[in-house]
């Protein structure tokens, strides 16, 4: 499995405090057969440069790959970010901000509201030849209230990725979104090892089990080709229809 979407870097963000924790999170990767990971650590335009954040990326990186048991692992690395939604993305050179050596970006929305310019810079993005994956979508009321926005969004070209924290939960956004194929990435966000833990494996069990082993063969395509820089696969959209007030 490959995970696209993870605070471990050590002391850059509300993730990793250090190079211990980062190390033991990257440990039970391993436990959860992960293969590959990218380094999402947070950007927000509003608190840093881009030039400036790559440099204390860079920095952050570098302190853990000098831990000798890192590269024991296995596990093949790559850096990327989780930008937080601004129209200055309309403006910025996108390739550094991308998952290494890919035209991916991952792009976290408002939790409160909608932003302004959201479809018009998506737009602009893809027209410029890269593809946004929203960040973990169940998150954001406006979709859940009108799936129909980001049903559209994905017909576009954008990737929708779900955390595997809100399907072992029961998260109702999250599983009405794996059933309509309107989630083609699932990332652990992990954070730590209490809250927010690496959990890919058992999310992936989890989606087994309820929609079978074709949905995990999908999913785990899909990161594969993310990772390598590949097209993903046409998504297996079903369009939500509301019938008496409810989404189906």
């Amino acid at each position: 499995m490959i995970d696209l979407h993870c605070h471990i870097l050590p002391g850059i963000d509300d993730g990793s405090k250090n190079r211990a924790m980062s190390l033991e999170m990257l440990k039970e990767q391993k436990k959860q057969r992960v293969q590959a990971i990218a380094f999402t650590p947070h950007f927000n335009f509003s608190r840093i440069d881009v030039d400036e954040f790559l440099e204390v990326r860079q920095q952050s990186y570098e302190r853990l790959m000098s831990v000798p048991e890192v590269s024991e692992l296995g596990i093949k690395f790559k850096l990327g970010c989780e930008i937080y939604f601004s129209t200055k993305l309309n403006d910025t050179e996108l390739e550094p901000l991308c998952y290494e050596g890919t035209n991916y970006i991952l792009i976290e929305l408002p939790t409160d509201q909608r932003p302004y310019g959201l479809k018009h810079t998506l737009v602009e993005i893809l027209n410029r030849g890269f593809q946004p994956v929203l960040a973990h979508v169940e998150r954001y009321p406006y979709f859940t209230e009108d799936p129909i926005q980001l049903f559209d969004f994905i017909e576009q070209g954008c990737v929708a990725q779900i955390n595997a924290g809100a399907i072992l939960e029961g998260d109702k956004a999250a599983l009405r979104y794996i059933k309509w194929g309107m989630a083609q990435l699932i990332c652990t966000d992990a954070h730590n090892m209490k809250t927010r833990r690496p959990n890919l494996k058992e999310a992936y069990s989890f989606v087994k089990k309820k929609y079978g082993e074709d949905y995990v063969d999908w999913f785990d395509k899909n990161a594969r080709d993310i990772f390598k820089g590949s097209y993903v696969d046409e998504p297996m959209l079903k369009k939500p229809k509301k019938i008496l007030g409810i989404w189906l």
